[in-house]
């Protein structure tokens, strides 16, 4: 009897290119700014509330209230349209979160000198449309996409 061979699995790298932020840092004041931000270039970053109490907060998007408690979001234009941002890569003490004694605004004016500075940081994108900062091992999947060619 011979043995049949197993198909091994092959990576042929991430097929999205990776994206350069622009270091331009814009608020979503509302969920009806949404996804509108006028003329986004790729690489601009939304950044936008997110809490539980948004459900029982009339005013969605108040920046300026005490009493929510909840974190700060992210997104980047890629050009076509905006996808998720992880923050926990900016800022891993969790600076972007904020309590219920803390105004949301000011959680996103300490935050934003730190999310300016990211001018020229590549973007990977990663699972489910998110993205991340590019790692060597992402530039190495890069590189063997560009060199792979279909049989």
């Amino acid at each position: 009897m011979s043995k049949k061979n197993k198909l091994r699995y092959k990576s042929r790298g991430n097929p999205f290119p990776p994206i350069i932020m622009t270091g331009i840092v814009s608020l979503r004041q509302t969920v009806e700014d949404g996804k509108e931000s006028p003329n986004p270039e790729k690489g601009d970053m939304q950044i936008y509330l997110s809490t539980d109490s948004l459900v029982y907060n009339p005013h969605v998007g108040d920046f300026e209230s005490i009493g929510l408690e909840g974190y700060l979001k992210a997104n980047i234009f890629d050009g076509k349209s905006w996808k998720p941002l992880s923050l926990e890569e900016f800022f891993p003490g969790r600076e972007y979160y904020f309590g219920k004694r803390d105004r949301p605004m000011d959680t996103y004016h300490m935050c934003l000198p730190t999310l300016q500075k990211t001018k020229g940081t590549m973007l990977a994108r990663t699972y489910r449309e998110h993205y991340r900062i590019m790692t060597p091992g992402d530039n190495a999947l890069l590189s063997c996409q560009k060199n792979f060619t279909n049989p």
